[in-house]
């Protein structure tokens, strides 16, 4: 079995809006799961910057 260590997904909302909440769920019938996520964005697709929780988790 092959496992991607690095998988990633980018999404394109094709405008400036606020995002308020991420949401992830497991594969069914499987042990595949996320446990920790990174979260960057940005305006332009070239530089990204991390999103940081104001309490400093994530």
């Amino acid at each position: 079995m092959v496992t991607d260590r690095e998988p990633w997904l980018q999404l394109d909302l094709r405008e400036r809006v606020e995002v308020t909440a991420v949401s992830t769920q497991g594969r069914a019938n499987s042990e595949d799961w996320v446990s920790r996520y990174m979260l960057l964005y940005s305006d332009t697709g070239q530089a990204w910057k991390q999103y940081r929780q104001e309490d400093g988790v994530g």
